[in-house]
């Protein structure tokens, strides 16, 4: 390339760049994978050298990439393969059509699996679960589940009596596994099938808490075994559906159980990433003992240990695993409970670390506040930038709290849940309005929907599938869109060079195919990526 003119010229097109003042521009360019210039057509396009690529935007919307800031990502790789979507579908008809066609492809007796993003309601035309009979009909050769969060399964006849016959074998001795043996297994994506829980028949064939929990536990070991090198393919082909949504970075805050991260530092190894996956350190801590074991490992780690491509984080997001509200019921922990989350996090902040916190509960949140301000006389909360994460039910007084002692919140997306009570279930607004800086996340794969602009859409609505409403005081476009890019950068301690379109950033950027700040609000969950670009190269194009 010609010293001094840049690799790439991006010009004609609307730049929503979520810098500090949301300005806007009509061009950018861009040299070794970062922006060098944002401006006028007339001032990028003078950059020009002999050898400078151009691209036309044609008066297309441009953003930052969208960054998500909380999401069980190793889970849905080795999963994803395997399963039919049916995110953010609204149709029944629609969502039985998709679900059709993944069995169709499936060889005769394979499983086929949903594995959660949805919710009953979402369909306009028939809301409801499956039934085992409609079920049968599209999948008469295939065992099928379809797992709605961690709350229901429904399947059809195969699957049923599969699981039953499972769980016979298992009752007769059938070599159920240890903890550390399960654990390790699934890790690798194991498909033995050793683990409890009986399937329940019947016309509707869901199973409910515990039961539907033991059910799904069950299920998902009849996912194929996948080999390294298949491993490594699996993560490849899902960063590719991320990145066909205009996600550029990840934040996985997962568990153990969830899979290595061998294929990522493969992929990363070999030149062929794109996009950005960090993660929260992996331990186990179920009880006291597992503590001291977990702390021992803290301390002989370090934390926000990454490149610009994968590594390492923080802590997060459940410090102590008894630790675990929702925000379906009043969860009140003891102190011995609090006193061995409190142990983890001193001694993690005497090492620096960071944590993202599960907290649905105001009370929750509260009590994590009491320890954080207790720390925070010996090591700075500005600088450890601890995060509550979920926050459904988090009082004013909590975020004020927050606020001051220089946290940072992150919201999930709940596209599947309507408004219940007389508040918003989060408060986006209070939230927003406090000046805190918080981030907007999926919480996918299982709990909701992967696609970024469903969850854009929700808390610029107000509403969840079909068209329900959820929130009563929605924020602005502009206001999400930083959520989703800018402020998810500095939760990721990764400000300096991502979320927004600024020289000296990398340039992830996100072409789309309408006009996120004008469209009518309700567009907005069907905005699709035109094209991706990580670094300044394109790692998704659409067949438009």
């Amino acid at each position: 390339m010609t010293a001094g003119h840049p690799d790439k010229i991006l010009h004609n097109g609307k730049l929503l760049t979520v810098d500090a003042e949301f300005s806007i521009a009509e061009a950018i360019a861009i040299s070794e994978g970062r922006i060098t210039a944002v401006g006028s057509n007339t001032e990028i396009l003078d950059l020009s050298g002999p050898e400078t690529t151009h691209i036309d935007l044609e008066g297309r919307t441009v953003i930052p990439g969208l960054i998500d800031n909380h999401m069980h990502y190793m889970r849905g790789a080795s999963r994803w393969r395997f399963e039919a979507r049916i995110d953010g579908i609204t149709s029944r008809k629609e969502a039985l059509k998709i679900i059709g066609q993944k069995v169709v492809e499936a060889e005769p007796g394979q499983w086929v699996f949903v594995l959660g993003g949805w919710s009953e309601q979402q369909f306009a035309d028939a809301p409801g679960g499956f039934t085992t009979e409609e079920l049968d009909t599209i999948a008469p050769v295939n065992p099928l589940f379809i797992q709605k969060s961690y709350s229901r399964a429904y399947m059809n006849s195969l699957a049923q009596q599969e699981l039953a016959e499972a769980g016979d074998s298992n009752s007769r001795g059938g070599g159920r596994q240890t903890n550390s043996q399960r654990s390790s297994n699934r890790s690798q994506g194991s498909s033995n099938r050793s683990q409890g829980g009986r399937s329940q028949s019947g016309r509707n064939s869901s199973g409910r808490s515990g039961g539907a929990r033991a059910i799904i536990n069950q299920a998902t070991t009849f996912v194929p075994h996948r080999s390294a090198e298949q491993r490594v393919e699996d993560v490849a082909f899902f960063n590719s559906i991320l990145n066909s949504h205009g996600l550029t970075t990840v934040y996985d805050v997962g568990r153990s159980t969830d899979g290595n991260f061998d294929p990522v530092k493969k992929l990363a190894d070999q030149g062929r990433l794109t996009l950005r996956t960090f993660h929260s350190l992996r331990y186990r801590a179920d009880n006291p003992v597992e503590v001291n074991e977990a702390i021992t490992f803290i301390q002989s780690s370090k934390p926000r240990l990454n490149n610009d491509w994968f590594g390492l984080i923080g802590i997060g997001e459940h410090t102590y695993n008894p630790l675990h509200d929702s925000s379906m019921r009043v969860s009140l922990y003891d102190d011995d409970v609090w006193n061995q989350f409190q142990k983890i996090a001193l001694y993690a902040a005497e090492g620096g670390w960071h944590i993202h916190e599960h907290a649905m509960q105001d009370s929750t949140a509260s009590r994590i506040l009491d320890i954080a301000e207790i720390i925070n006389e010996n090591h700075s909360m500005k600088d450890l930038r601890w995060t509550i994460a979920h926050c459904d039910l988090i009082s004013k007084e909590s975020i004020a709290r927050a606020k001051k002692l220089g946290l940072t919140i992150a919201i999930h997306n709940k596209t599947a849940k309507p408004a219940k009570d007389d508040r918003d279930s989060p408060p986006v607004s209070w939230i927003q309005d406090s000046g805190i800086v918080w981030g907007l996340g999926s919480d996918s794969t299982v709990v909701s929907t992967i696609n970024p602009f469903h969850s854009l859409w929700w808390v610029v609505s107000g509403k969840v599938f079909p068209n329900t409403e959820s929130i009563r005081n929605p924020i602005s476009r502009q206001a999400a869109l930083t959520a989703h890019t800018r402020n998810n950068a500095f939760l990721l301690f990764k400000e300096k060079d991502l979320g927004s379109i600024e020289v000296g950033k990398w340039a992830d950027i996100v072409i789309l195919d309408r006009d996120y700040m004008s469209v009518a609000v309700d567009e907005i969950r069907n905005i699709k990526p035109i094209k991706t670009f990580v670094r300044g190269e394109i790692v998704y194009t659409s067949d438009d």
